[in-house]
């Protein structure tokens, strides 16, 4: 299977430092932060679940606080991509994706599910 299970939820948030304190509180341990044109990134993890918050102004889409989107982990992001594209599904955007996030960056791809879910396919590098 191209697809190894869930890496993360994403979540973002207009309080990022509130937002950082409360998965703490819950026992979440930090263990990523990037910064995305600006915006401070999160990645809190708690057994095997990952959640990632970003900083999110109040007029970018999607609402803040909900889930924004679910990503499943790969180790082959071409062919996930190239299997995807089978699927009668809409992108978000054009092809793969990449951000300088971990220690050697992570690509990704967006999809829509039939409610209009947003599913990530990532595989960090």
């Amino acid at each position: 299977m191209i697809f190894n299970g869930l890496q993360h939820i994403g979540v973002p948030t207009k309080k990022f430092e509130q937002s950082k304190n409360f998965y703490q509180s819950l026992g979440f341990k930090l263990v990523n932060t990037e910064d995305n044109n600006g915006s401070q990134v999160g990645f809190y993890q708690l057994g095997s679940l990952m959640i990632e918050s970003w900083e999110s102004p109040a007029e970018a889409p999607g609402k803040v606080g909900a889930i924004n989107h679910i990503a499943l982990d790969t180790d082959d992001i071409a062919a996930a991509f190239a299997q995807v594209q089978k699927l009668d599904v809409e992108f978000v955007e054009n092809g793969i994706q990449s951000l300088p996030y971990w220690e050697n960056g992570i690509k990704y791809f967006n999809f829509y599910g039939p409610n209009k879910e947003i599913f990530e396919v990532c595989q960090r590098l």
